[in-house]
């Protein structure tokens, strides 16, 4: 997969608040697979869409179920739309980790301007 790894000052409106980490990457993308939803051995991940022209979040609960037993979107594709970015971010090991911000390949030129 190819990916930019940026400064994450660059990206703020589109990060979740509280986020620490120097750098995210960003990754072009038509689809996303929906994966470590559910806390396994310290990690997980939680996903997030947000508008690319205000970074205002939708909500996309489907995206973050808070049991197993209720998460259907484990492992599930979604699609990525022109003027939406999928933002990864969550835990590795207990560690927050680096954010990934998916975008549709049409925005790539947009985002990184």
């Amino acid at each position: 997969m190819n990916y930019i790894t940026k400064p994450a000052k660059e990206f703020r409106a589109l990060l979740p608040s509280g986020y620490k980490k120097r750098k995210v990457t960003i990754s072009p993308a038509e689809s996303v697979q929906l994966r470590d939803l559910n806390w396994s051995g310290g990690t997980r991940s939680e996903y997030v869409l947000v508008r690319l022209v205000d970074g205002a979040r939708i909500e996309a609960r489907m995206l973050n179920e808070p049991a197993p037993w209720e998460n259907a979107a484990e492992g599930k594709t979604v699609k990525t739309q022109p003027g939406i970015a999928i933002v990864r971010h969550g835990y590795f090991c207990g560690q927050p980790s680096v954010a990934t911000i998916y975008v549709h390949p049409a925005d790539m030129p947009k985002v990184l301007a």
